[in-house]
């Protein structure tokens, strides 16, 4: 490590223990974060341990698959409508953003068809919200504003 790293400067007591901390992510965080890349490498089962036995999720009629999906069976019901038109459906989150009990995701979902081969790039926020250190609920939502609109709400 060379001596002017700023890693090694932080060892040195020249770095708060709070700058320390804010870059490590919440538990909340981290359970978003491994829900996403489960989701991405197909493994819904994965997805599945980390949500809340009364988990309810939510696709607004904007969207397609509109509804209210409830508790596990509901979720993986959910999670089969959406990812079926699709031969390759991957969600790159832009960013992970802790408001209360809920984490915010901005992502990019990146699709292309199943038979027609048609590639789509679609931005939307999942809304998730904890309790237990599961996902309770959680909501597709179309921009930020609308995300954070529902975090009041709920």
């Amino acid at each position: 490590m060379h001596r002017n790293d700023p890693a090694r400067r932080r060892g040195r007591g020249q770095s708060s223990g709070r700058e320390i901390l804010d870059g490590v992510p919440s538990e909340r965080v981290d359970i978003a974060s491994r829900g996403f890349e489960a989701f991405n490498r197909g493994d819904f089962d994965a997805v599945g341990e980390l949500l809340h036995q009364d988990v309810v999720a939510v696709v607004p009629d904007t969207m397609a698959n509109s509804g209210v999906y409830e508790g596990h069976e509901g979720f993986a019901r959910m999670l089969e409508h959406w990812v079926e038109p699709w031969e390759q459906l991957r969600v790159d989150v832009l960013e992970l953003i802790e408001e209360g009990d809920a984490v915010l995701a901005p992502s990019v979902q990146h699709g292309r068809g199943r038979g027609s081969g048609v590639e789509i790039s679609m931005r939307v926020v999942f809304l998730l919200r904890f309790r237990d250190d599961r996902v309770e609920f959680y909501r597709l939502c179309e921009n930020l504003e609308e995300a954070r609109a529902h975090v009041r709400d709920i």
